[in-house]
């Protein structure tokens, strides 16, 4: 392997999971002496694992551009692939190498095709292997799943993953839990690799000594109604009732974003809450602040939707387990199962 691209269109300012994952394969990369670059959305500042990222992608990949309720499917494939298409075309040829492996940590159907075109490109003994992560079968998910003509998400997804492996035999499809790759057999009708999350938990610090024996529970992530911010306020009256009482810590990723999305009366509560029981931390962590913070914890707290969370993998359900804590979860999700 000449060179390893991670091509990563979640990557934001905003840190969390996605950054703690691409930094665990820089740094393993780097380990074993592998040249790494490192890519990520348009404004996007932060530094991962020493690593600058070069600017390219534009869009979210849940984003859609639909406006006919009974073709939307159709409209969000064509439409999307083709504004990550762009995205991926602004990328030098040259940079990319037939001993190269460009691999992107988080895709659906409706930026899979553009890859596939995109290789298509390169004359055959140039094309570059590449490796894609499927983590969400948002084609089972609540949102979707009233709307017109909801099966032709699976189609397109066989579709643009057998052309891929047709443009390029030496293409991986992946799946971060065995669950997923199970569907994502069925879907494709290809190999589809279970590839756990990296998760090297050999350089965090040791837990702190600490007298009390109140057990210390995290929050952290993204802040959404998706992961469950809107019930902490609930949760966290209920659990100072308990004895021993517990403390919390509350990570609010992003107060802007939540005053957006209606959860506005949410951090209200919470800030009332806010002592020495709740300890709330506002706005990004780097890596190693939010690994330290699950690593000082006794329990993960999980709150999540069984409606986007039954049907795709948490990054920070892996980390949890990984760094071996208790872990509190929404039944019917992927991580209770």
């Amino acid at each position: 392997m000449r060179h390893v691209h991670i091509l990563d269109p979640q990557l934001l300012d905003l840190g969390g999971h996605y950054l703690n994952h691409d930094g665990q394969l820089i740094r393993e990369l780097q380990r074993r002496g592998v040249p790494v670059s490192l890519y990520g959305r348009k404004g996007c500042q932060l530094t991962c694992a020493g690593l600058k990222p070069a600017q390219v992608f534009s869009h979210d990949i849940f984003q859609e551009s639909a406006g006919d309720p009974e073709v939307w499917a159709m409209e969000n494939f064509h439409g999307i692939n083709q504004l990550f298409m762009g995205d991926l075309r602004g990328l030098p040829d040259e940079r990319f190498g037939p001993d190269d492996l460009i691999y992107f940590p988080n895709l659906l159907q409706n930026q899979l095709y553009a890859v596939a075109q995109w290789l298509n490109r390169f004359p055959a003994p140039r094309r570059p292997a590449v490796a894609v992560m499927l983590r969400f079968l948002n084609h089972r998910m609540s949102y979707v799943q009233g709307r017109a003509n909801v099966g032709m998400i699976a189609l397109y997804y066989r579709y643009a993953a057998r052309l891929l492996a047709k443009v390029q035999p030496r293409s991986f499809l992946c799946a971060d839990t065995r669950e997923i790759a199970d569907e994502y057999r069925k879907i494709t009708g290809l190999p589809v690799l279970e590839l756990p999350d990296p998760m090297d938990v050999s350089a965090l610090p040791a837990p702190a000594v600490v007298s009390s024996d109140r057990p210390v529970v995290v929050y952290q992530g993204s802040t959404s109604s998706l992961r469950g911010f809107q019930f902490l306020p609930e949760i966290i009256e209920q659990g100072l009732k308990l004895s021993p009482r517990p403390r919390f810590v509350v990570q609010v990723q992003n107060p802007d974003a939540a005053r957006a999305l209606q959860l506005g009366p949410v951090l209200d509560r919470l800030e009332q809450l806010a002592g020495d029981d709740v300890r709330l931390l506002k706005g990004a962590l780097s890596s190693e602040d939010f690994l330290g913070l699950m690593s000082s914890s006794d329990i993960v707290l999980l709150p999540y939707s069984p409606d986007f969370y039954g049907h795709g993998s948490s990054g920070v359900f892996t980390e949890a387990v990984s760094v071996g804590k208790v872990v509190v979860v929404s039944p019917q999700t992927v991580p209770a199962r």
